[in-house]
């Protein structure tokens, strides 16, 4: 493998196979956006969406970078965002080059989550920030109910929803803000299922399906839930 830094985003690294082709080898696409649509249809008032909360901090920085599984968005000032195919554990991008990661709903189901930490302190640039976005189960106000208990215990890593910010502390992070708010799915929210919701990171993505149609059953599980979103510094 050969490692080469793009000219014209000096902020990118990709690998290259001996004899692969340049498209093949980059994988970068200036096609839109990767988190789920639902995050865009989730609201805290008329204005402010999760996928807008979760990349306001920093939104001024000159590299700004949102990770989720397997893919990566990058945008340097005006420019147009990249989408990279990538792990949240090696991304592709130069040691110190970024001043801004946002990670939405990744921690609760992500495999190794000190590979990521490490992975984010190594690419961000000094006091460069994260914003990690998680549900907030406890406020969904099922306390000892059987479909809170199946949503807690559903989660790979319970802490990543429990406790985010003790993980970005222990990875040697600053914890500047961690806060809780309230979303309502815009429109017609019969239109969104368990399904979708549970592949958005929003439960589970392993929850299983009882507890699915217990959640599509519920007055409000599908429409109104409170998400957090802990700001840290490197």
């Amino acid at each position: 493998m050969i490692t080469i830094v793009d000219r014209g985003r000096p902020f990118v690294v990709v690998s290259r196979r001996p004899g692969a082709s340049p498209r093949e080898t980059r994988r970068v696409h200036s096609d839109g956006d990767v988190l789920p649509p639902v995050l865009h249809r989730l609201r805290a008032g008329a204005e402010l969406t999760a996928a807008a909360w979760c990349r306001t901090p920093g939104a001024t920085g000159r590299v700004r970078a949102t990770v989720v599984a397997g893919q990566l968005v990058v945008e340097a000032g005006d420019s147009e965002p990249l989408r990279i195919t990538a792990s949240p554990v090696a991304l592709p991008l130069r040691t110190r080059s970024v001043d801004r990661v946002a990670v939405p709903m990744l921690l609760p189901h992500l495999r190794d989550i000190d590979g990521l930490f490490a992975e984010l302190r190594r690419v961000l640039a000094p006091h460069g920030l994260i914003s990690v976005l998680v549900p907030a189960p406890r406020s969904f106000g099922w306390h000892g109910s059987a479909l809170r208990k199946a949503v807690r215990g559903a989660w790979r890593h319970r802490a990543a929803v429990e406790h985010p910010e003790w993980l970005a502390a222990a990875a040697d992070f600053a914890v500047l803000a961690d806060d809780r708010l309230d979303f309502t799915l815009d429109g017609d929210a019969a239109s969104v299922g368990a399904d979708e919701l549970c592949a958005a990171g929003v439960y589970p993505p392993d929850l299983p399906d009882r507890a699915r149609a217990d959640l599509a059953a519920h007055r409000t599980a599908l429409r109104t839930v409170r998400l957090r979103r802990v700001v840290a510094r490197r």
